[in-house]
């Protein structure tokens, strides 16, 4: 099952076209974001405390199921709602609004990515102008998109054997560290490509202008 999580603001950049054939859930304020656009979340889940009480009510008249959190708990509303999706069977999910706003939020998010990998939920964070997301080892071959540019960046630990091919600087079994920023502002050549390495985890970043 595809999921679409919506947790952004006014200007939150969204794909509708691709919205048609997932499942949505609308964080907070993102759900009164998607009623403001014509379209209602199959869930909304949050503690709600960043919409008025006249905006909640929209969205719990208009939300197939609806999740009230505690405004005091261990976990942000977007990492409770990649743990419902995974609970309920969800195999791909990709994440608006994430982007942009405060840096604090931004880093967790990015964080997100590394925390669910590890639970085998493949997520992506998309915004206008760039999408995130953070591979585990092994070949990985992924299409190319208008998103041109490609940086990489390892995670918690260092990248081994990594190796990039059909892009415009290929590289072959280089060891990533933590610290290093060489593997920045690399290009797609207009195909697929390919990116493999044997330990670590790789956050990804696609760009555009």
């Amino acid at each position: 099952m595809k999921v679409a999580v919506i947790c952004g603001s006014h200007e939150l950049y969204l794909d509708e076209k691709a919205l048609a054939d997932q499942f949505i859930i609308g964080v907070d304020r993102g759900a009164f974001h998607l009623l403001e656009r014509g379209i209602s979340p199959d869930l909304a889940i949050g503690d709600f405390d960043s919409v008025t009480p006249e905006e909640y009510d929209a969205v719990s008249q208009a939300t197939r199921e609806l999740i009230h959190l505690p405004c005091e708990k261990d976990e942000t509303d977007t990492e409770a709602a990649l743990n419902l999706a995974l609970q309920r069977g969800a195999s791909e999910v990709t994440l608006y609004g994430a982007l942009g706003g405060r840096i604090d939020h931004t880093l967790a998010n990015i964080r997100l990515l590394l925390q669910f990998v590890k639970k085998g939920l493949y997520v992506q964070l998309v915004g206008e102008k760039n999408r995130l997301t953070v591979l585990s080892k092994g070949e990985h071959h992924l299409e190319a998109t208008a998103f041109k540019y490609l940086s990489f960046f390892a995670l918690e630990s260092t990248v081994t054997h990594l190796t990039l091919k059909n892009v415009k600087y290929p590289l072959v079994n280089y060891t990533l560290a933590q610290d290093d920023i060489r593997c920045i502002s690399n290009e797609t050549l207009g195909a697929d490509y390919q990116v493999k390495f044997e330990s670590g985890y790789l956050l990804m970043i696609s760009s555009c202008d």
